[in-house]
């Protein structure tokens, strides 16, 4: 059996890939691929679609190539990375087959450091897509505590909390779920887009003050699904409380 990981340049397996850095436009979708299928490659297709760059005959391209590789991956689950963009003002587009690591936040909870860098919030609406052009992330990234296993919290140039550096992120405020407002900027996640076609989840405007009341607070994502957030480290601590045990046990029941 052949082993992970596997690299596709427009569905062909090859030896390696290029670096981010060499995609100029770049799109980029990280999914779980489970028991031979993407559970959420609709949704992480339609955010591919919204983007506007990939044209019908692409999309239906890469559609097919995803279909396949998930239907022969070797491991029960693995993480599938999508790469479209122009190189060498040509386009081109490529996935990687992963080992999915283990993530022990699923049970034991994840720490929020709040980073200095702010995310950009531009005048034009915010398509929520993901890109390669990840200077911020990373220079937020390089505030992290070392030796420390944490994610990083984003904000906006107002101080509005959007997301963390891998994630989004979701509040058990007064006895519902909320999200942070993603229309200035910050990444519209599938996961974020399929927990809200399942629960009650309102967007709004949260700061850290407000984020502090908030009873339980969770981070998403289409990989790793729900994880509790136990620290916002320098501000407030929670326990693992039973909505977001719910909100892990329904994705395991509907998804994985």
């Amino acid at each position: 059996m052949t082993e992970l990981p596997q690299f596709f340049c427009r569905g062909l397996a090859v030896a390696s890939l290029p670096q981010d850095h060499v995609y100029d436009l770049g799109l980029l979708e990280t999914m779980r691929c489970q028991h031979g299928s993407v559970p959420l490659w609709a949704l992480h297709r339609a955010r591919l679609q919204r983007g506007g760059h990939l044209s019908v005959a692409l999309l239906a391209e890469v559609d097919r190539a995803v279909r396949k590789i998930a239907a022969n991956c070797p491991s029960a689950s693995a993480k599938l990375r999508l790469r479209w963009g122009l190189v060498d003002a040509e386009e081109r587009w490529d996935l990687s087959l992963l080992p999915l690591e283990p993530t022990p936040e699923l049970t034991q909870g994840a720490r929020l450091f709040p980073c200095a860098t702010r995310l950009e919030s531009p005048d034009s609406a915010n398509l929520g897509c993901k890109t390669l052009r990840r200077t911020r992330y990373n220079r937020a990234r390089s505030e992290l505590p070392a030796g420390e296993p944490t994610d990083g919290l984003l904000r906006d140039s107002r101080g509005w909390v959007i997301e963390s550096l891998r994630c989004n992120l979701l509040a058990r405020i007064s006895g519902t779920w909320v999200t942070p407002d993603l229309s200035r900027c910050g990444v519209r996640g599938v996961m974020r887009d399929w927990i809200a076609r399942h629960i009650e989840l309102s967007e709004m405007n949260l700061d850290l003050e407000s984020l502090c009341q908030a009873d339980e607070v969770a981070l998403c994502n289409s990989v790793r699904g729900v994880m509790p957030v136990t620290e916002l480290i320098g501000y407030r601590n929670w326990p693992i409380g039973p909505e977001t045990r719910k909100l892990q046990q329904l994705i395991a029941e509907e998804l994985w």
